[in-house]
């Protein structure tokens, strides 16, 4: 229990380190950046990134099941590795089939009315699907380290990537406004990331790559469809809503606010996960010591929900100060600021029950799981039908808001109850 929670502890430093430096780099840089290359090419940029989100997607819950099965010990790590690298590539190899099929039978994946010249969405659709490639393989990496208790390294490399990112496109913009480049500055630096991923696996870890046999492939590949439904539900909403949003609105200057929104509340939401995100692989190797992981659960939540609140009041009193930073129009700066309190109320309340949502992963109650995140999905559409007098931007986000304070109050409801009977069981 000591190492774990020194485990905890270092994580959470770590990872509130890098959310602090990514803020102070994003409060700094973006908005240099917006006013050299403005909100049009901004939106390029982000367009291009959306790329990198669709990986949750595809991994079809692979990169769980990597940490989820080097706890159990029941194959060695090395194999369960292995295989999940071999289906990676089988992933990786139907996913460029479909990409060529739809580009060969002229299916405009951005939709027409995107005010981008045609080529230029060639090339970009081009370069996001590579960088949607090496993400897939940068998510195996990482799993793996968060596998060996070292999630924490994870969170550096994360640090240093986002503003080397901007640092980057700032100092280009001095040089060039091609969109071209713009959109090849985040492929080389995923592929640099893919590549310092693979020599701390090395040096950190005794993962390798060696023989396996069917059973071995089967058995992470049942894993991997167990986790299908909840991968895929967990990771699917954002991306989605981010190309609906592309779709129905097709202006990259109001995707480029959007985006922001985002940006900016998933880095508080990053701070109140920080210490809930190691969890699944503590769970993992520790199913046999119920009453202790509930407890340590319970106090994650508490911890979780204070920061939850100091964000919330903090944003209230300083957020505007924050986003006038970013150097908008009134317009723009106001829609932004009312969009993002929105967004960090609700993805801050997820943020409170997510060390729940990981002890059910855990200790592999899937089912439980599923029917809470498949709250989010149907929640999202129900209210987005309800929401219909308003404007398409703040419909999106109040559907997404929702559906997202339903799950968290489901989910605590039910790791309350579940707890009790565990408890009560034990005794």
């Amino acid at each position: 229990m000591e190492n774990i929670s020194k485990y905890l502890k270092i994580n959470f430093l770590v990872s509130t380190s890098k959310t602090l430096l990514v803020s102070l780099i994003t409060l700094l840089l973006l908005p240099l950046i917006i006013k050299k290359i403005g909100l049009q090419l901004f939106g390029v940029l982000s367009l291009t990134l959306l790329f990198s989100e669709l990986s949750t997607i595809v991994d079809l819950g692979l990169s769980k099941s990597i940490v989820l099965l080097s706890g159990e010990n029941k194959i060695s790590e090395n194999r369960v590795v292995t295989s999940a690298f071999i289906i990676n590539l089988i992933l990786i190899g139907g996913l460029s089939i479909v990409f060529i099929l739809l580009q060969l039978l002229s299916i405009d994946m951005l939709g027409s009315n995107l005010n981008i010249a045609k080529n230029e969405k060639f090339i970009l659709l081009q370069v996001g699907f590579f960088i949607l490639i090496l993400t897939l393989l940068n998510n195996l990496c990482r799993a793996i380290l968060e596998s060996n208790y070292l999630i924490h390294i994870v969170n550096i490399t994360l640090s240093i990537y986002t503003p080397l990112l901007y640092c980057v496109i700032f100092v280009t913009s001095f040089f060039t406004d091609n969109m071209l480049i713009y959109m090849i500055i985040p492929l080389i630096l995923t592929f640099l990331m893919l590549l310092v991923n693979f020599m701390i696996i090395k040096r950190r870890t005794k993962v390798k790559l060696e023989k396996v046999k069917k059973i071995h492939l089967k058995y992470v590949t049942k894993m991997t469809l167990e986790l299908l439904n909840i991968g895929l539900i967990n990771s699917m909403v954002i991306p989605v809503l981010r190309y609906s949003f592309v779709i129905l609105v097709a202006n990259l200057s109001l995707y480029a606010i959007f985006d922001l929104s985002f940006k900016i509340a998933l880095i508080s939401n990053s701070i109140m996960t920080a210490i809930s995100i190691p969890m699944l692989a503590v769970f993992s190797s520790n199913n046999k010591q119920i009453r202790k992981m509930i407890v340590l659960s319970y106090k994650i939540f508490g911890i979780s929900l204070v920061i939850y609140l100091l964000m919330l009041l903090g944003f209230y009193f300083f957020g505007e100060l924050i986003i006038s930073f970013i150097d908008l129009n009134v317009l723009n700066t106001d829609l932004l600021y009312s969009i993002t309190f929105i967004l960090l109320i609700s993805l801050g309340s997820i943020a409170t029950v997510e060390v729940f949502y990981r002890y059910f992963l855990g200790y592999k109650q899937l089912k439980k799981a599923l029917l809470l995140k498949l709250i989010i999905p149907i929640g999202c559409l129900a209210f987005f039908i309800l929401f219909k007098n308003l404007e398409i931007i703040y419909r999106l986000i109040y559907a997404y808001s929702a559906s997202l304070i339903l799950n968290a109050f489901f989910m605590l409801l039910t790791f309350v109850f579940y707890s009790k009977a565990k408890l009560k069981h034990a005794l």
